[in-house]
């Protein structure tokens, strides 16, 4: 019977610890090789906004089978714990890809909060009030420079809906907009009643950084093995073909740093109204006539369609003429599935169900601006 010292203990603890940390490490660079997903971008470059943070703007390219149209282009900006592969995962699940098929110059943001900050001061600047008042001006006018055009069409998926309620018309002229597609970006955050003293107390030094990208990638080889509760959160997984979840949860994931984490906690403390130091978000909509598409899922738990539908009512209040439409994606509306949130961007038939719709929108007008470019080369 060999004689166990407390040094033996630990040199066997240390060992165990060791293999451990090597199997975690050789598991997780496996699986990050196996589900990492590129795509080709046309140009990629890094921005610095005026107060400091960086953001980055990726062109799309256009396939050479694609008739280029006289168009302006689009920027697409990505929601909240993401980064830009919002609206470009996967070739098959893109409405980047949708839309540059069809011959339009696109272009996708990452803001500051979808890129991974080296310091202390870095996570501070993550603010909404900082992106909406810095980050989406420097896109568009970024996005209008190296195309030379007047104005742009802007795809804000959740989140990247929500800045543009606090940007248009306050920090970015109306006129560089041309049309507009909201897609399950909520005009007012929603929790239950018993919630909001509670979070009202929360200081917001405390607010902690949600840390979701490592989480999300070491979980992504299992995340399609069962199905539990918390899948019904983010997205409806009934709606997602079979490896798009591993695909989102390894190359589209984002920690929220404390700071942004606060503002929205803020917001749902008082009244859930969006604001920023120029105000009250929906405030800013009322008078605006620039046309516009919302769209909805009927099983979105983090945007529910009252919450959409309340940024809709708002966008226009005082100009009847604004053209703007509700679209309600579900089954009850003749989509196959009813959609959750994050598969508004990623679901099975999403091609059909919201590309083609946001495609259509933003093609409306057409003709005439072909026309128009014809005779001014003529």
């Amino acid at each position: 019977m060999p004689h166990w010292t407390v040094a033996t203990f630990a040199l066997l603890a240390l060992a165990a610890l060791g293999f451990f940390l090597a199997a975690t490490w050789a598991h997780f660079r496996f699986w990050t090789r196996r589900l990492t997903l590129s795509l080709e971008y046309a140009s990629n470059e890094q921005i610095v906004t005026p107060d400091g943070a960086t953001i980055e703007l990726r062109r799309v390219p256009i396939p050479e089978a694609a008739a280029k149209v006289a168009l302006p282009p689009v920027l697409l900006v990505h929601g909240l714990g993401v980064n830009h592969r919002n609206q470009d995962l996967h070739p098959d699940f893109s409405l980047a890809r949708y839309l540059a098929a069809r011959g339009r110059d696109v272009w996708l943001l990452t803001l500051r909060s979808g890129l991974r900050p080296r310091s202390w001061a870095e996570r501070q600047r993550v603010r909404f009030g900082a992106m909406a008042e810095n980050d989406i001006p420097v896109a568009v006018r970024g996005v209008l420079d190296r195309t030379g055009a007047a104005a742009l069409d802007y795809v804000g998926f959740s989140m990247g809906g929500m800045l543009l309620y606090a940007a248009i018309g306050r920090s970015v002229p109306e006129a560089l907009f041309r049309r507009v597609v909201i897609v399950g970006s909520p005009g007012r955050i929603g929790v239950a009643r018993w919630l909001r003293p509670l979070l009202r107390r929360v200081p917001r030094a405390l607010v902690p950084t949600m840390r979701f990208r490592l989480g999300a990638a070491g979980i992504a080889f299992a995340s399609e093995w069962l199905r539990t509760p918390f899948h019904e959160l983010p997205y409806n997984p009934g709606n997602v073909a079979k490896g798009i979840t591993r695909a989102a949860l390894m190359n589209l994931m984002e920690d929220i740093p404390g700071p942004l984490n606060a503002d929205f906690v803020e917001w749902a403390g008082a009244d859930g109204e969006i604001r920023t130091s120029r105000g009250a978000a929906l405030e800013g909509l009322a008078s605006l006539d620039t046309p516009v598409l919302f769209l909805a899922g009927t099983a979105d738990k983090l945007a529910p369609v009252v919450t959409v539908k309340r940024a809709f009512d708002a966008w226009g209040k005082d100009r009847p003429s604004t053209s703007k439409r509700f679209v309600t994606v579900g089954r009850a509306h003749g989509q196959t599935q009813d959609y959750g949130h994050g598969d508004l961007a990623i679901g099975s038939t999403v091609a059909v169900d919201l590309f083609a719709p946001i495609a259509t929108f933003l093609e409306e007008d057409a003709a005439g601006i072909e026309a128009a470019a014809s005779a001014g080369k003529g």
